[in-house]
């Protein structure tokens, strides 16, 4: 079947073994029905088959779609990968008996009404490597690739215009990043453009720091949440003081100059990141969210929960794959978790000046 890629794509191969943080670690994979009972009854060899019956465990609300899981061992990687990296499921049997999310992650494969799209999470340490590596603005083609569409989305051609708009917008050069997310407010939302006070940021640290302290317990980003407190000095606090707020802006001078030193493209790299995100999600139909507004908050957020805790990361780590690693890291928690609706209500609940919150994120 035809579909519409980012030109990355047809260089994505998956890492196996060399992946630093593989996909079978941190969360559970999930089957469906149909899937489990081939598991469960397959012909294996008994050191597989006695992997297998620890690992499948059956979900607690269990559906046709989302039956069972592969359960992880104690340290969060999943029971069936080897001390290589390599999955004693697919080394015995092939690639063809795996779940379906195993063969075909990090891609998403969506049904338009006149169009299929296929793009690949910013989740995957491989698909960030390509995106660290593209230095002009991301273009798109089409492709044959031989699966079928996995979701089916009712989107008009309109709509896609749109999506394909605030693509262009965040490309272009002749504004910052900060800028152009601003014209793209202005688009979708009729936002008017703030002229920040540089010396406040006060609003903007406060739903960060609580962003942070909400999400310091999650697998996927507690470490550089830490690091980040850590960094910024207001760990084990609830809420910022006037001290706090001037020490952070002072840690907050020394690590801008860090980043400019150590990446000094970051803005590139951050727009090829959220490009990317906006055409994996279909930006502004996001699904999970209800308005576009509610889409255009949450890519704010994500920008700025980005360079907030980067900050605090540069300022110590300044190897590039680790950069790598927190990019994919970070974008496991955005891509595939409610973070976009749970920090969009988030922020509404703080009852800020959207328009003043927003200025002042988009110049963190």
């Amino acid at each position: 079947m035809k579909y519409i890629v980012p030109e990355y794509f047809k260089h994505f191969k998956c890492k196996s073994g060399s992946c630093r943080h593989s996909c079978c670690e941190g969360w559970p994979v999930r089957i469906s029905m149909k899937e489990y009972y081939k598991l469960i009854g397959i012909n294996c060899s008994k050191k597989l088959r006695t992997k297998l019956d620890c690992a499948l465990k059956i979900c607690s609300k269990p559906s046709a779609v989302c039956y069972a899981e592969i359960a992880n061992k104690w340290n969060g990687i999943c029971m069936l990968n080897q001390v290589d990296g390599l999955c004693y499921l697919q080394r015995e049997l092939g690639e063809s008996v795996l779940p379906e999310i195993c063969r075909i992650y990090p891609r998403k494969l969506v049904q338009l009404s006149e169009s299929n799209l296929c793009s690949c999470s910013n989740s995957c340490e491989a698909v960030v490597e390509l995106l660290y590596a593209q230095k002009t603005p991301m273009q798109f083609e089409e492709m044959d690739i031989a699966i079928h569409p996995k979701f089916e989305v009712k989107l008009t051609m309109q709509q896609l215009e749109e999506c394909k708009k605030a693509i262009s917008i965040l490309q272009d050069r002749t504004q910052s990043l900060p800028e152009r997310l601003f014209t793209l407010g202005n688009f979708l939302n009729g936002y008017e453009y703030y002229t920040p006070n540089m010396s406040d940021l006060s609003l903007a640290f406060q739903f960060l720091y609580s962003l942070d302290k909400y999400y310091e317990n999650s697998m996927s980003v507690s470490d550089y949440c830490r690091s980040a407190e850590n960094y910024f000095c207001i760990d084990r606090k609830d809420t910022l003081t006037s001290e706090d707020q001037l020490m952070i802006s002072e840690k907050y001078a020394y690590a801008i100059k860090q980043l400019d030193i150590h990446l000094p493209e970051w803005q590139d790299v951050f727009e090829q990141l959220l490009v990317n995100h906006i055409f994996y999600s279909i930006f502004p139909y996001t699904e999970s969210l209800a308005s576009r507004n509610d889409a255009y908050l949450s890519l704010v957020i994500i920008y700025s929960f980005l360079r907030i805790n980067l900050l605090g990361f540069i300022a110590n780590e300044t190897n590039k794959d680790r950069l790598i690693d927190f990019f994919a890291a970070m974008f496991r928690l955005i891509d595939h978790s409610s973070f976009d609706y749970i920090t969009v209500e988030f922020l509404k609940g703080m009852k800020y000046s959207v328009g003043n919150l927003i200025t002042q994120l988009l110049h963190v």
